[in-house]
């Protein structure tokens, strides 16, 4: 008897390896995902400009990381003493004008060094639903800044499309993996968050279609057809758990990792639950042979594979 609908995802011409430098980009469900591959030691660059749900401020964030193009203070905007960019989420912004523009060029030119030495993207779209602000338009994150301010509409399949061929060019020699966040967007309403995920859907189905080096992960049909049951979400309802998340990225590694890699993993998770474990006596000789036998096994690792590096692991078994 089969008590839910598996979804088939086949294994990807995309092959990711330690090695890889791995650029994650758009709506909260890529940091779910960004903090596994973080957590088992992948080069990643998650979010230069903070969370974005949407696929014209995602395309913008994008455009400015190729050019390297920085933000001047002009672009700044100041709202109950606080500066801002319409372009970044909020943890971006700061009572120091200079401190707010810092940050964000920063984040921007270390986005450009890492995007020139990765060749995969990942891109989650969260909404299709744009807040426009007067004369800047479409904004990444309103900023608190009360909802009256803003012309609320949905975007066409057609602007996304049109979005994206702007830079077509620039991702051409890119593997792009596109993907839709399960997380359902309630305040919107029900039925505004499936007009939002729908036309996600479609304009991903007409990327992908148009590119061949543009590819699609299930990561939304994983949680919301597979699944497909409120104890896979957390008390509001909306964000997967970490049940949920354990199991995409369960799939993700199947899809995109090889075996080696995999078996880098289980390596890697020994050593980190070795780091975690909570001796009874720590000053006991057998916890301390028990630390310098998996400083030896680190040690070891890091040798075998040299974009290796435990140091949080090591103050962690050593109190430090």
């Amino acid at each position: 008897m089969k008590l839910s609908t598996e979804v088939s995802i086949p294994k990807s011409d995309i092959s990711i390896a330690h090695q890889n430098s791995i650029l994650l980009i758009g709506s909260c469900f890529t940091e779910n995902i960004s903090t596994k591959l973080t957590d088992n030691k992948f080069d990643v660059t998650v979010n230069p400009n903070g969370i974005i749900f949407n696929p014209i401020s995602v395309v913008n964030s994008l455009k400015r990381i190729f050019n390297k193009q920085l933000y001047t203070e002009k672009e700044l905007k100041e709202h109950n003493q606080k500066w801002f960019s319409f372009e970044h989420h909020s943890s971006f912004s700061s009572f120091d004008k200079n401190e707010c523009l810092t940050q964000i060029n920063n984040s921007l030119t270390e986005a450009n060094k890492d995007i020139k030495k990765t060749k995969t993207i990942f891109i989650t779209f969260g909404s299709a639903w744009v807040y426009e602000f007067e004369t800047v338009g479409i904004v990444a994150n309103c900023q608190k800044i009360p909802n009256k301010q803003f012309t609320k509409r949905l975007l066409t399949v057609k602007e996304i499309l049109t979005a994206f061929e702007a830079i077509k060019k620039k991702l051409k020699d890119y593997g792009v993996v596109f993907t839709v966040s399960p997380v359902r967007h309630s305040k919107d309403g029900l039925h505004e968050n499936n007009l939002s995920k729908s036309t996600l859907h479609l304009a991903i189905n007409n990327l992908v279609e148009q590119n061949k080096n543009y590819s699609y992960f299930p990561a939304y049909e994983l949680v919301v057809d597979e699944l497909r049951d409120y104890r896979f979400y957390k008390d509001d309802l909306v964000h997967p758990t970490d049940l949920a998340v354990n199991y995409v990225w369960e799939k993700f590694s199947a899809t995109y990792f090889n075996e080696a890699t995999q078996n880098l993993i289980g390596e890697i998770q020994k050593v980190k639950t070795a780091a975690n474990h909570k001796p009874f006596n720590f000053d006991s000789e057998d916890h301390q042979k028990f630390i310098a036998k998996q400083i030896e096994l680190m040690a070891a690792l890091s040798k075998q594979y040299s974009f290796l590096e435990f140091k949080e692991e090591k103050k962690l078994l050593q109190k430090e």
